[in-house]
């Protein structure tokens, strides 16, 4: 790919553009500021939706947390619609007012401006089977964990001081962090628990970017299963044409953030917050950099792996059950949503709303090398390539590497080699220790500007439990 045919793209594509005017919550590659007043009330329709309906807590206490990085006095509360499982969120004029939609089996989902709540019958639905009532069952099939009243078992007491830590604000990352919840696991079993008031076993929280890791293995149980080729080129419609240079693109550059396309990073807020439909945001990028030549971290990377998995299903119904039917259902993760935009697109890179609990059970999943009870949940050998470097992006000491969709905490101090972790936003982190039979999740709600360190408290549980 040369730099006048990457050129003379972009210049064909903004030509077009502007004979087809995007509608005004359309962004390019889905940027938008989050403190625009769209973005704004999109955000806090979207958080009070999944805070109260998916995890039953209070509106005052999403307003305190959730909302605190959207707080304005002038903002007046969202409204929630209990009977109809709405929320309502305008901006300080009224003028603007965003809708959250929530279903048992799909989670929350922001309407575009321009429905109303009359057009919420139209949102993608799929049934799923109950979820069955584990609680009397051990852990990870059920609910049932032995652990005395202060959440450590008497073995691992040396675990105490760790999790006070985890709880106070400043050990492990910027004062001010808000930590919701700590699991440790240790020979498959979980030692250590423990949760911030309003949240428990069943109350959780978005995952933001440790959704990518379940997309990752999503990717790879499709390809096991026929539906993709991960060596081959990403099958994405818009790209179709003749000549179109971004048919170079390879699933596997899209998962090591090696696309070469044009993106906001981790900026899709017209896509989560706006009411963006993926296609319009992540499918109409041009190029800026050759193909597997530039690492750049990019939330439009994860969701065209799962555009890409719609496109080659052609089921739209098989594609909404396929998380559920071949990852969560099968490991026990039966709080976990994986939500869509209003078009029924996967947001993989964000938009799973799930449990500390549920994500514990995906580490010991990650840890058993994709195999759950006997079965191969995940192709032999997909863990380990994700988990290995991405070929834009060498190791380096005292810094996270990168994988597929994957971060590698191995360059850190105290950190056992191989040791890889997801990664969100505001703190959720699920983190494995291969060889010491080690699995720790922290899930938080981490103001603006505030950081946990993973690495800095598995360090610390790993002096505490030894191997």
């Amino acid at each position: 790919m040369t730099r006048s045919s990457i050129a003379l793209l972009a210049l064909l594509l903004a030509g077009f553009g502007s004979s087809h005017a995007a509608t005004p919550y359309e962004r390019p590659a889905g940027i938008a500021e989050e403190k625009e007043p769209l973005i704004s009330a999109g955000y806090r329709a979207l958080f009070t939706c999944t805070g109260h309906f998916s995890a039953g807590r209070p509106l005052a206490d999403i307003l305190q947390l959730e909302l605190a990085d959207v707080s304005d006095p002038a903002y007046p509360a969202p409204v929630i619609d209990q009977r109809r499982h709405l929320v309502t969120a305008t901006d300080p004029s009224g003028r603007i007012v965003r809708i959250a939609a929530w279903r048992d089996t799909m989670g929350c989902t922001i309407l575009p401006p321009h429905w109303t709540m009359a057009d919420v019958p139209r949102l993608p639905y799929v049934a799923l089977p109950r979820a069955p009532d584990v609680s009397a069952q051990p852990f990870p099939a059920g609910d049932k964990v032995d652990l005395p009243a202060n959440g450590i078992d008497s073995r691992y007491a040396s675990l105490g001081p760790v999790l006070d830590a985890a709880f106070d604000g400043r050990s492990f990352g910027t004062p001010g962090i808000v930590t919701t919840g700590v699991i440790v696991l240790k020979n498959g079993r979980i030692v250590a628990e423990r949760y911030r008031p309003h949240f428990g076993i069943r109350s959780g929280y978005r995952t933001w970017s440790t959704a990518k890791s379940m997309s990752a293995i999503l990717i790879g149980i499709a390809a096991s299963k026929g539906i993709l080729d991960v060596e081959g080129r990403a099958d994405i419609p818009e790209w179709s044409h003749p000549g179109d240079p971004r048919q170079s693109i390879t699933y596997k550059h899209l998962l090591w953030m090696s696309s070469g396309l044009f993106s906001g990073g981790a900026n899709t807020n017209a896509i989560y917050f706006g009411g963006q439909d993926i296609v319009s945001a992540a499918a109409k990028t041009t190029l800026e950099a050759e193909p597997g030549k530039r690492w750049k971290y990019a939330n439009n990377d994860t969701l065209l792996l799962m555009h890409a998995l719609r496109t080659r299903m052609k089921d739209d119904l098989a594609y909404l059950r396929f998380p559920y039917e071949e990852l969560f259902h099968p490991i026990g993760m039966y709080q976990t949503r994986f939500e869509t935009d209003h078009l029924g697109n996967f947001i993989g890179s964000s938009q799973t709303y799930t449990t500390a609990r549920d994500l514990a059970r995906f580490g010991l999943l990650l840890s058993a090398d994709g195999v759950w009870n006997g079965r191969r949940i995940v192709p032999e050998g997909w863990i380990r390539f994700l988990t290995s470097p991405a070929p834009a992006k060498a190791p380096a000491a005292d810094d996270w590497g990168y994988g597929g969709q994957f971060w590698l905490l191995d360059g850190m101090p105290g950190i056992p080699p191989g040791t890889y972790s997801t990664a969100g936003n505001k703190g959720q982190f699920v983190t494995v220790v291969p060889g010491h039979d080690l699995v720790v999740v922290r899930t938080g709600i981490d103001p603006n500007g505030k950081r946990f360190d993973p690495h800095r408290l598995v360090a610390e549980v790993l002096k505490a439990v030894g191997k």
